[in-house]
């Protein structure tokens, strides 16, 4: 197996670990998301590993589970499985020098005072990622995945913990050479169809703001019936608030298309691989992307690259 080559006997130990630490439902049976985002990919990926059906709340486990014939994609498996540990407060991203960073409270800074040194990192930078402290079961699937080994980070996970990058690490992705290459690939090899969809997407016509307008009064007038003259209710969108409401969900839609149809190490997803790929919502790498490639195809409307 080369650097950056995954393994390719992880399934059991993410299956394992997705099971043991997603939140059990109340019903007693499978697993609740609580439409956190994290928990969401979790029972995603179980139900695209063969393990689950999927229900409104999260899955339940099949009654007889069998692995698929192709695997999900590993790098998709990776970013849930690191997400899903940070959550849990199983993996700890540690400053450059090891130490925790300080956490946040509001706008606050938030230090402990006299607080004993924490347990010290076992994975160690490596590459252009900082340390971090894993639980052993986490450490346990991440050296499954291929992302830690000899107690650091290995060259394959460098480019998938740019999904999941803590901002301490103060890694800035988008000035590598790697990303660079990448959107001078996404952009010479687009298909088809995702080239005919940005351009559709990008496209705001008055058109389009007037049928925001007006679905805009029409709730305002349904929902003026069902609680009547004394409830507080927002107005209806002026057409600076449709423009703005239509931009937001126009990005939203381009989002979507490099989080279903993109990844860095393949640039555009065939039918196959697409068909692979889980649907990782919230994909920082996959935004940094969009806006990169926005830019470049249409210079005129930056503010579509935001």
């Amino acid at each position: 197996m080369s650097a950056n080559e995954p393994p390719s006997d992880w399934s059991s130990d993410v299956i394992e670990f997705l099971s043991r630490n997603l939140p059990v439902s109340d019903e007693g049976e499978g697993w609740d998301h609580m439409f956190s985002s994290s928990y969401q990919i979790g029972c995603m990926a179980l139900v695209a590993l063969g393990q689950a059906e999927e229900t409104e709340r999260g899955a339940i486990p099949r009654a007889a589970p069998q692995l698929p014939f192709v695997l999900p994609r590993w790098d998709d498996i990776c970013v849930v499985v690191l997400r899903l540990a940070e959550q849990q407060g199983q993996l700890e991203y540690r400053a450059r020098d090891g130490s925790l960073p300080p956490s946040r409270g509001g706008t606050f800074v938030v230090r402990a005072l006299n607080a004993p040194p924490p347990p010290a990192p076992n994975i160690a930078a490596a590459y252009s990622l900082g340390p971090a402290r894993a639980a052993a079961e986490v450490l346990m699937v991440l050296e499954a995945l291929g992302l830690v080994g000899q107690g650091r980070w290995t060259e394959a996970s460098e480019t998938v913990l740019w999904r999941d990058l803590p901002s301490h690490w103060d890694i800035d992705v988008v000035s590598d050479p790697r990303f660079a290459r990448a959107v001078e690939q996404a952009l010479a090899t687009m298909p088809e169809g995702i080239s005919a969809e940005m351009d559709r997407l990008v496209a705001i016509s008055e058109e389009d703001i007037q049928e925001a307008i007006d679905q805009s009064v029409a709730s305002y007038k349904e929902l003026r019936a069902r609680y009547g003259s004394k409830a507080r209710l927002g107005q209806p969108f002026s057409t600076e608030k449709a423009r703005e409401s239509v931009v937001f969900m126009r990005r939203n839609d381009l989002d979507w298309l490099f989080f279903r149809h993109w990844r860095l190490g393949n640039g555009w997803l065939s039918f196959h691989e697409a068909g692979r790929a889980l649907e990782i919502f919230h994909d920082p790498l996959a935004i940094a992307m969009r806006r990169a490639v926005i830019m470049k195809r249409y210079p005129d409307l930056l503010f579509m690259a935001s």
